[in-house]
């Protein structure tokens, strides 16, 4: 059997026979792109370009506190100048979308005009100055807008390239202001810091004076000198000592009353004598005269008065006998032992206390009897003892001061460490401040220095090289790409409603459909003839066809003509299109 594979004669058959389905989507699809192009309004666009400059002065002189990159202070810049509050004011002052605000919300609105603003960076091959490595660097970049009008495209760019000059002044004046700002509080907040830790060091120190570090050398110094106080004090006390024993031993054996003589150098007896005298008769009269005898009783009153008078010595006799026996003991002790030994400091105190309760004694006994003392050796070794029992309390309230001291400097020693940790962390925290107010300082002058340098515009900036011009071509649509994709898309879509159609229709239409269907090919072929009824029905068909494509046709052009565009602006729209105008 012969190949029944279709071949370009088939194809054009079934073309033939399904004409329509590839005229009429041809036309519409055609049609749709034509009015596509032309319905389309124009766009243009309304672009400047602004170079960055760098900063005048050279950044190892003078270095910038603005510390961003150029591509990254532009997206900074580009969010700031886009803010509802900007684009806003933009819209109200050109009156942009007047239409569509009339429909849509606010925020559609301003989205749709952030999707017109176009921010594009320009880049160049450069040599990194500091690692000496090529790099790309943004050099510039453009600012461009879209509208349909040209001359309003032209206004909003440049009132967007006004707004960009002026906010990276404002932000690079800003961002220098507030770091020289922030340095100076900083500074401030320092200095107060050094003051303040100036005034709790001063306050420690008044506190722990004797304890500091530097005063420790003078603390040992001072030290050492009382202890060779105390050494010389003990010297001073065992010689003032031993000058009481021996006035107090002296002053014992020594009767404080002199003998006193009258004019004729007889002796003159004072009460005590008189005592012993009328003891020494008393016992004679007794023995001559009874106990009522007139001369025995007044001896006797006399005795009792005189005896009332100046008292009993019987005490004092005591304490006198066993003075002079610890006296014996303690010579027979010292031809033993040293000064030092205990035995003979325990009797030299004995001695010591018995002397002090004689005079004591003595001193109680003439107090009692109203006599003063008139001997001149008994005055001159009782003002003596007295100043040697001054010395002695003088030296031991000396003693008592300087061992106050003594314990004061040796807490002192023994704090010492702890004070010197606090006082070396106040130092240290001192010493830190400083040094880090010094930095601070540094940076704030290098910090007014650079405000000064953006002040006076000297430093990295936006320079409008080509300022936005109107625009004479408009960017979008592309009405040539639109037609030429119409036109294909409407071939194409002919070309697939034919195959469409083939493909869902069972008819048979040739003899190779039947050979592939039996396997073998018909005898004969007899072709379709029609009757005069059938011609006169598809000419009345295609008759009301011509007659409903006509119909449809002026109502799509009037309603295009009212409702989309007057077809004389199409009409010049579409020569300008075809490039006739």
């Amino acid at each position: 059997m012969e190949n029944q594979t279709p071949d370009i004669k088939d194809y054009l058959k079934i073309v033939k026979i399904r004409r329509k389905f590839l005229i009429i989507p041809f036309i519409v699809i055609a049609l749709l792109s034509v009015i596509l192009a032309v319905v389309l309004p124009s766009v243009y666009r309304s672009s400047a370009t602004i170079l960055i400059e760098e900063q005048e002065i050279p950044s190892e002189l003078v270095k910038s506190t603005v510390t961003t990159f150029a591509d990254q202070r532009i997206q900074i810049i580009s969010q700031r100048i886009m803010s509802r509050s900007n684009l806003v004011d933009i819209i109200k002052k050109y009156d942009l979308y007047a239409d569509d605000r009339k429909t849509e919300t606010e925020e559609k609105i301003l989205e749709k005009m952030r999707k017109s603003i176009k921010v594009e960076t320009i880049s160049a091959d450069v040599i990194d100055p500091r690692s000496g490595a090529p790099t790309k660097a943004t050099i510039a970049f453009s600012l461009a807008f879209d509208d349909e009008s040209p001359a309003l495209a032209q206004r909003v760019t440049n009132e967007l390239t006004s707004l960009f000059l002026k906010e990276n002044i404002k932000s690079r004046t800003q961002s220098a202001e507030n770091a020289a700002m922030f340095l100076s509080e900083e500074a401030r907040r320092l200095k107060d810091k050094i003051q303040q830790l100036q005034t709790t060091l001063a306050e420690f120190k008044e506190k722990n004076l004797h304890q500091l570090p530097e005063a420790n050398q003078l603390n040992q110094q001072e030290l050492t000198s009382l202890n060779n106080q105390l050494l010389s004090l003990d010297s001073q006390e065992r010689s003032a000592q031993e000058r009481r024993f021996y006035l107090e031993g002296q002053l014992a054996q020594i009767d404080p009353n002199a003998l006193a003589t009258n004019a004729v150098g007889n002796r003159v007896f004072d009460m005590k004598d008189r005592l012993k005298e009328l003891q020494s008769q008393y016992p004679s009269l007794l023995a001559r005269y009874s106990d009522n005898h007139p001369d025995v009783l007044k001896v006797k009153k006399e005795i009792e008065s005189l005896q009332k008078e100046i008292g009993s010595n019987t005490d004092l006799n005591k304490l006198n006998a066993e003075l002079t026996e610890k006296k014996a003991e303690l010579a027979v002790l010292l031809k033993q032992y040293s000064e030092k030994h205990p035995d003979v400091v325990k009797l030299q105190r004995q001695v010591s206390s018995l002397q002090q309760a004689m005079v004591e004694s003595r001193q109680s006994e003439y107090a009692n009897s109203s006599l003063e003392p008139d001997n001149p050796a008994y005055i001159t070794l009782k003002s003596q003892l007295e100043a040697a029992n001054a010395d002695l309390k003088s030296l031991a309230f000396t003693r008592e001061q300087i061992k106050k001291k003594i314990e004061e400097l040796r807490r002192n020693l023994m704090q010492a460490p702890l004070v010197e940790k606090d006082y070396m962390d106040l130092v240290q925290e001192l010493n830190n401040t400083n040094q880090r107010y010094q930095e601070v300082s540094a940076r704030e002058m290098e910090a007014q220095i650079s405000q000064q340098l953006e002040v006076e515009k000297k430093g990295e900036r936006f320079t409008l090289i080509d300022p936005p011009q109107e625009p004479l071509e408009p960017v979008s649509p592309n009405r040539i790409a639109i037609l030429f994709l119409g036109f294909v898309l409407a071939i194409a879509g002919g070309f697939g409603s034919v195959a469409l159609a083939e493909m869902m229709d069972s008819t048979i239409h040739s003899e190779k459909t039947i050979a592939n269907i039996l396997g073998v090919a018909p005898l004969a072929t007899i072709p379709y003839l029609e009757s005069q009824q059938e011609n006169l029905a598809l000419k009345r068909r295609r008759l009301l066809l011509l007659m409903g494509l006509s119909i449809a046709g002026i109502i799509a052009v009037t309603v295009f003509h009212f409702v989309i565009m007057p077809l004389d602006v199409f009409w010049y729209k579409l020569l300008r299109v075809t490039g006739t105008l």
